[in-house]
Formats: structure tokens, sequence, C-alpha cells
């Protein structure tokens, strides 16, 4: 059993992720070589900073599928839906029923505990992207206390646990799950599976959440 990546923006021409077909293979055969045999591909939705080519998911899902596949990589299809106001989003959840949320950086948002509610009362596991990121936002605040009551999971970047503003959330035990939000960096994936061997029971609760099922 190998490593999986459930955050990543590899399908090119659709968001700010890779820019051609090539950088997507460049990366898929890094994540080959670093043990992953699941990437999870989350393309942005409804985010205002991000422009998405919602028309070409499914073709660049299906053509990149096919490629990852003779890397011995399942291919998964999810969204990393952006939640700000109050109309409820469209969400593409991945292996059944994960949704990827995430929100302004800046700002706390009005309606997240909303959406995370309704989307936990249809059955989702909602994972709430790079926590780190948010500046509004800590390990003892009443959004977060909230949102871990209802089952909601906190993921975080690699990047966010080299450079170190992942520590306090993993020093309260509070992350779930370290993915590489990977825009076209072929050294991420070495990068996360090392980060996975160093944080063992970040890794244990990935394999229960992601593979017992």
């Amino acid at each position: 059993m190998g490593f999986i990546e459930c955050h990543s923006h590899l399908l090119p021409f659709v968001d700010d992720g890779v820019r051609s077909k090539d950088d997507c293979l460049n990366v898929l055969d890094a994540y080959a070589k670093a043990g992953f045999d699941r990437v999870v591909v989350t393309p942005h939705l409804y985010n205002p900073m991000v422009t998405t080519r919602i028309q070409n998911i499914r073709p660049m899902f299906s053509w990149a599928s096919e490629e990852a596949g003779t890397r011995g990589i399942e291919l998964i299809l999810g969204s990393e839906t952006y939640v700000g106001g109050m109309l409820d989003p469209q969400v593409l959840p991945f292996l059944n029923n994960f949704v990827l949320l995430e929100v302004d950086t800046q700002t706390e948002p009005l309606f997240l505990l909303h959406h995370a509610f309704g989307l936990r009362k249809r059955g989702h596991s909602v994972i709430l992207a790079h926590v780190e990121r948010y500046r509004w936002f800590d390990e003892k605040s009443s959004v977060a206390v909230k949102l871990r009551e209802m089952g909601v999971y906190f993921q975080c970047n690699v990047d966010g646990v080299e450079k170190g503003s992942a520590d306090r959330y993993l020093q309260s035990g509070l992350v779930d799950i370290i993915a590489g939000d990977n825009h076209g960096d072929e050294t991420l994936p070495a990068r996360l599976a090392a980060l996975l061997q160093s944080y063992p029971a970040v890794a244990q609760r990935m394999e229960n959440l992601f593979y017992m099922r």
C-alpha cells in the first residue's frame, strides 16, 4: 500500500495548477517515484481569485487518469470548493463522500459552519484545506472547536509543516491530513512522503480515513 495525495491541481488547462500536459506527466512521475498509488485532483470551484475552466475538468481528468494508470497511480477526481456566501456551492466528492473546502485567508467567513453542517447532514466527510493559512483561525478558536465537534477534518500543506506555520496544529493533535496542494511542483511528492514518515500519527489517521473503508 502506497501513500495518498488528497489535494492537488494537476489537470492542465483547468485552473491555476499545472500549465501543460508535460508538466502533469512529470509530476505524476514524481508521485510514482515517491511511492504514491492514489492521487486526488481537486480543481478549484468558486474561488474568486482563480479562473477555473469547468468544461475542461472531465476531459482533462479522463486523459490524466489513463496516464496515471500507466504509472501505477489511481487518479481520483474531487474538488477544492470555496465557500463564502450563503448559497450552497456545488462540490465534487472524492472516495464517495469526502469534500475539500477552502475559505478566505484573511477574514473569517460568515457561513463556514452553516455549509459544513449542511454537508455533514447530507452524509459528506468535510475536510478544511490548509488550516495554517487562515489568519483569523487558530486551534483554540470557537470556530475550530465547533468544526471539530461537527466531525470536520483539518488538512495542512507540506510547506506549512516545513516552515512551522502548522506547528500549533500538529502539537495539538489536530492535523488529520498532510497534503501537497500541488500546483505543479515536482519536488512535492518526495517532500510529502518524507513528512508522512516523520509524522506517523498523521499517516495513520490518513490510512484510517482513506483506506479502511
